[in-house]
């Protein structure tokens, strides 16, 4: 059993990852504003605070001690020197939750070369021990972060590997789906243009790209928090896929045909977001080599497409 600390863990796969946690047996704190409600009851410890204040997270951090802190909130790299800082030596392990978009080659900023990444890059290709931040860029804009995402999670990933005082894993999450706690929408896009028979808009020849379930990200943060495991880590299933496919297990669910155009200039309220000028995702070998076998797409996706029809 041990001591885990998740900050954010209210909802989509942060409130499954928490469930795991308590189902695995562990005891586990919750850390986030208190602004929306949970379904852990007695079952968790909750500390009020908004991860982006330093002060306010160091408090609730106090003096305790947790076996691993998992930061589900954590987008800029003052975040992430808040986390540090407000933890210390006291965290027997940071686990980051970032992204697959720290990969995209058009999200870098301020003249700094993107790296000829693969298309479906490996862990080491970009390495966050040799990536810089800056915590004077107007990170506390909403405007800014938003235009800035993929670049502020790759200094949050750079400035948690500098200012930790405990070992670090990153777990870069591939693109998230959920049938009930579709957050992004984009399961729910899907759904309804292939049941109403609205155009889904795609690249021409489209790419693949990598996904992962609500359940199995969950699972994989879970087992970095409590394995040996640390580093980066990519989070995605071992079959990357493309716009067909996805559309097509909706198809079956919906017993609908999806109608897919491609364009050279695909229309951004029709574009599917599962569909890339060219493939795009990432390498789960190293998940693989530690310990950790993801679920195969076609293993699952038909299932999700399934309840999401019905839920919608």
């Amino acid at each position: 059993m041990a001591d885990i600390c998740v900050i954010g863990g209210t909802r989509y796969f942060g409130r499954k990852l928490v469930r795991r946690l308590l189902d695995d047996g562990h005891r586990v704190t919750l850390v986030n504003r208190g602004r929306t409600p949970d379904p852990f009851g007695s079952e968790v410890d909750r500390r009020v605070a908004d991860a982006t204040d330093p002060d306010a997270l160091a408090a609730a951090a106090g003096a305790s001690r947790f076996d691993a802190v998992i930061h589900q909130m954590c987008y800029t790299p003052r975040d992430a020197v808040a986390v540090c800082e407000a933890f210390g030596d006291r965290a027997g392990k940071l686990v980051l939750t970032s992204t697959l978009e720290v990969y995209n080659k058009d999200t870098f900023r301020w003249e700094i070369p993107a790296p000829a990444f693969s298309p479906f890059a490996s862990e080491g290709e970009l390495d966050p021990a040799a990536y810089r931040f800056d915590l004077d860029l107007p990170w506390h804009d909403p405007a800014f972060l938003g235009a800035n995402y993929g670049e502020g999670k790759r200094q949050t990933e750079a400035a948690v590997v500098e200012r930790a005082e405990s070992p670090v894993a990153v777990a870069r999450v591939a693109h998230v789906l959920d049938a009930r706690e579709d957050f992004t929408g984009r399961v729910q896009f899907h759904v309804d243009s292939i049941r109403e028979g609205r155009e889904i808009h795609a690249h021409p020849s489209p790419g693949r790209t990598s996904i992962v379930s609500t359940t199995e990200a969950a699972a994989a943060l879970a087992w970095l928090a409590t394995s040996e495991a640390t580093g980066v880590v990519n989070v995605a299933a071992p079959d990357p896929i493309d716009v067909y496919g996805v559309c097509a297990a909706f198809e079956h669910a919906l017993g609908r045909k999806a109608i897919i155009t491609e364009r050279p200039e695909p229309s951004g309220e029709r574009l599917s977001p599962y569909s890339c000028p060219a493939d795009f995702g990432m390498n789960v070998d190293t998940a693989a080599e530690l310990g950790f076998e993801f679920t195969p797409t076609a293993d699952w996706l038909p299932d999700l497409a399934r309840e999401a029809a019905k839920e919608a």
